[in-house]
C-alpha cells in the first residue's frame, strides 16, 4: 500500500544491510522453537533506526522455559499450560517459578495495592537480595534481624538470626533522695560488693540493701558538717588490726569523707564508727581504694593534696602525693593495684605508680618534705576532671572526663602518656563507667539535656542515650555483677537502668543486681517503684 511504501522509504538503510519489511512471512513450528524470548519481547522499529537490540535484563533461562512450555506435540494452538509429567519438570516449576498461580511470566513484581503492602517479588528468587528489616520493640529498644533466607525444606531451627541486645530505655526503678547536695566537685554514692548501695544525703550516710529493699541511716554527722565522699572497701582487700576489729570485714566497711578534712571508717554491719583519719587540712571530695593492697585508703582534697592511708597503722598516712594545684575531685586506681590516677579543679590528670611510695620512689624536685610527684601530668582538659574510668580490657586505658569548659572525653594510654582519641559530647561530662562485658562507655551529664550516653569504643559512636533526669546526672555507679547502673542527679532522685545486660552466666544472689534471685523491679502494682531514701 501507499503507507506502506512510504514508511519503508523513509527507514535508512545502511549500504549492504538487507532491508528491514514490515511485514512477517509465518514461521514454522522449528523457528519459533530457536526464537530466543527477547525477539519475542523486542520492541518495535523506530523509523530513526532499523538497529535490532534485544533486552537481556530478564533470566534467559526461565524465558526459554516460559516460552517453550506451551508448545506440545501434538497442538500448536493450545493456550493453556500443559500439566508437568515428570519429577523434573515439577522441580523445575518450584525452584524457578514458585509454582504460584499469580506469578509474572519473567518474574516481575506485583503487590496487592489495596492492602498497601509492599510488592514482592512471585517469580524466581534466584541470586535475589533479601531485605533486611529493624525491628523495634514497645519499649525503644532496637533488634536488627540477620537471618537465613528460609524454605520449605530448611529445618526449623537450624539457622537461627542474630540480635542486637535490647537495652530499655527507661529506668527500672526511682528512689528519692532529697538533700543530695549539687557539686559537682564531691562523689556521693558507692555500690559495695555485697549489693548495698551507700548515698550521702547532706550530713547523713543512707544505706540500701538491693536485696531486700531495705533503707537504713548509717551515719550522720553533727555540728554543721556534711558528707561530701563515700567508698566501700573492695572485697579483695583485708580487715582487721588494733585500730581496726576483726569482726569488721573488708565489704562491709565504709569510707566517709567530710567537708571538715576528716575521714571516718564506718562499719555497716556492726553501724558503729571504727576510726577516724586525718591528714587533709580541707574538705574530702574523693576516695579510693586499693583493690589489691590491703586496706590502702587514698583520698583527695581541697587543699591539693592525694593521701594514702594505711587503716591498720597507728598514723594512718603513709604517703603524701602532690602535683595538683586546686581540689582534687577525681580520684580512681587501676585494676591491678599498680596505678592511681587523680583529677583536679586546675585541669590536670596526675598518674601516680604505687611503687613511689617506696623509699626508692623519685621525689619532688620543689620539695624537701619526701612528696611524691606523679609519674605523668597530662593538661589537655581545659576544665575540671572528675570522670576518671580505667578500661576493664586493658590495664594502661584510662578515659577521663571535662567540665562545663571542656567537654570531652579523651582516651590516654598511659604506658606511653599519648592522648589515644578525644571525643566532644557537647555537655559537661560528670561522670564515666565502662561495661564489664561489652567494649562500651557510659557517660553522664549536665546541662542541657542532662542524659546518659551510652558509646561504643573505639568507634565512639553513640549506641542509645538515657533521657529522664531533669538536673545533671552528677554520679553513676554499677551492681556487682554490672547489670544495673544507677545514676544520681542534682534532681534529687537516683535512677537504675538495665544498660549493660546481664551476665552470661548465673551469680550468687549477693551479686545479681536489683531484686536478688527474685528479680523484683517493680511494686506489686506494677507501677513504678518510688521510694524515700530517708
Amino acid at each position: 500500500t501507499k503507507m506502506t511504501k512510504r514508511l519503508s522509504g523513509s527507514f535508512s538503510t545502511p549500504p549492504g544491510s538487507p532491508r528491514t519489511s514490515t511485514m512477517r512471512s509465518p514461521q514454522s513450528r522449528s523457528q519459533r522453537k530457536s526464537q530466543t524470548p527477547s525477539s519475542l519481547n523486542s520492541p518495535p522499529l523506530s523509523p530513526s533506526s532499523d538497529r535490532f537490540i534485544p533486552r537481556r535484563s530478564i533470566d534467559m533461562s526461565v524465558a526459554h522455559y516460559l516460552a517453550n512450555e506451551n508448545l506440545d506435540d501434538g497442538d500448536d494452538s493450545s493456550s493453556s499450560p500443559r500439566a508437568p509429567h515428570s519429577e523434573l519438570e515439577r522441580a523445575l516449576r518450584a525452584a524457578l517459578l514458585n509454582d504460584s498461580p499469580m506469578r509474572h511470566p519473567l518474574g516481575h513484581y506485583t503487590g496487592n495495592s489495596q492492602s498497601g503492602a509492599s510488592p514482592r517479588p512471585t517469580g524466581p528468587r534466584v541470586l535475589n537480595f533479601s531485605n533486611v528489616e529493624e525491628n523495634v520493640d514497645s519499649q525503644g529498644s532496637a533488634s536488627l534481624g540477620l537471618g537465613c533466607p528460609t524454605s520449605p525444606t530448611r529445618n526449623a531451627g537450624v539457622c537461627s538470626p542474630k540480635t542486637r541486645r535490647q537495652i530499655p530505655a527507661a529506668p527500672t526503678r526511682i528512689l528519692d533522695a532529697p538533700d543530695l547536695v549539687d557539686d559537682y566537685y564531691l562523689n556521693l554514692i558507692s555500690w559495695s560488693s555485697t549489693n548495698i548501695l551507700a548515698v550521702a544525703l547532706g550530713p547523713s550516710v543512707y544505706t540500701w540493701n538491693a536485696e531486700s529493699n531495705t533503707v537504713q541511716l548509717l551515719c550522720q554527722l553533727g555540728n554543721g558538717d556534711i558528707v561530701t565522699s563515700v567508698s566501700w572497701m573492695s572485697s579483695s582487700a583485708g580487715g582487721g588490726s588494733a585500730s581496726s576489729p576483726s569482726s569488721c570485714t573488708p565489704a562491709a566497711l565504709l569510707a566517709v569523707g567530710c567537708n571538715s578534712s576528716r575521714i571516718e571508717l564506718w562499719d555497716a554491719h556492726a553501724q558503729k564508727l571504727v576510726r577516724t583519719l586525718g591528714g587533709h587540712s580541707a574538705r574530702v571530695a574523693s576516695l579510693s581504694w586499693n583493690p589489691t593492697s590491703r586496706n590502702v585508703l587514698s583520698s583527695g582534697g581541697r587543699d591539693s593534696m592525694v593521701i594514702n592511708h594505711d587503716v591498720r597503722a597507728a598514723e594512718g598516712s603513709v604517703a603524701t602525693l602532690r602535683g595538683h594545684r586546686q581540689e582534687v575531685c577525681g580520684l580512681k586506681w587501676c585494676s591491678d593495684g599498680n596505678t592511681l590516677a587523680s583529677g583536679g579543679n586546675e585541669n590536670f590528670l596526675c598518674i601516680w605508680d604505687v611503687a613511689m611510695s617506696g623509699s626508692s620512689s623519685p621525689r619532688s624536685s620543689s620539695s624537701s618534705t619526701g612528696d611524691i610527684a606523679p609519674r605523668l601530668t597530662l593538661t589537655d582538659h581545659k576544665a575540671a576532671v572528675k570522670a576518671l574510668a580505667w578500661a576493664p580490657f586493658q590495664r594502661s586505658l584510662l578515659a577521663s572526663g571535662g567540665g562545663t569548659a571542656d567537654r570531652t572525653i579523651k582516651f590516654w594510654n598511659l604506658n606511653s602518656g599519648q592522648l589515644v582519641n578525644s571525643i566532644d559530647t557537647g555537655s559537661q561530662v560528670c561522670a564515666l563507667l565502662w561495661s564489664p562485658r561489652h567494649r562500651e562507655l557510659l557517660s553522664s551529664h549536665g546541662f542541657s539535656q542532662n542524659q546518659l550516653i551510652l558509646w561504643k569504643y573505639p568507634t565512639m559512636a553513640k549506641v542509645k542515650e538515657f533521657n529522664g533526669h531533669t538536673a545533671r546526672v552528677l554520679h553513676l555507679d554499677s551492681s556487682p555483677d554490672g547489670s544495673s547502673v544507677v545514676s544520681a542527679a542534682a534532681d534529687e532522685t537516683l535512677r537504675f537502668w538495665n544498660i549493660f545486660g546481664a551476665p552470661s552466666k548465673p551469680k550468687s544472689s549477693l551479686s545479681m543486681g536489683l531484686g536478688g534471685s527474685e528479680g523484683r523491679l517493680f511494686g506489686g502494682g506494677g507501677s513504678m517503684n518510688m521510694m524515700t531514701i530517708r
